[in-house]
């Protein structure tokens, strides 16, 4: 077989903070909302999402403001302010480079759906910069 063989290796493509194939899709979506004069990025996931964790972190290397729904059983230790929410895994990691965390159930999650989810978020993050 007189062939050439190449290989991508995705865990090579962008360190830790990005996860490999998922920064494949980020640049094309993030190129784009730069296009469009984003200032703020918003994404649902699970409690430790790692497509939120390099939505997050490329975010921040873009000057973006990463906004993550989590969704999760814990979402009340959340608005509770349990402080122990959050001191491991990708959430830690979200938090270090200060993405601005939402949180919800399964349950309103599956009630909800992630796309209307997502645009009350957009709508409540439109509102408030038009505040400022």
């Amino acid at each position: 077989l007189n062939i050439n063989l190449f290989v991508k290796r995705d865990d090579m493509t962008g360190g830790v903070e990005l996860g490999g194939n998922k920064i494949r899709k980020l640049e094309f979506l993030l190129a784009d909302a730069l296009g469009q004069g984003c200032d703020s990025v918003v994404t649902i996931g699970g409690e430790q999402s790692n497509h939120c964790r390099a939505t997050a972190s490329a975010c921040r290397m873009l000057h973006l403001e990463p906004h993550l729904i989590l969704r999760t059983k814990r979402a009340d230790k959340v608005k509770s302010g349990d402080e122990n929410f959050g001191n491991t895994g990708n959430i830690l990691f979200d938090r270090i480079v200060w993405s601005k965390i939402y949180t919800c159930t399964p349950g309103e999650y599956g009630r909800i759906g992630s796309d209307a989810l997502v645009h009350r978020l957009c709508d409540y993050i439109s509102r408030e910069h038009n505040q400022k």
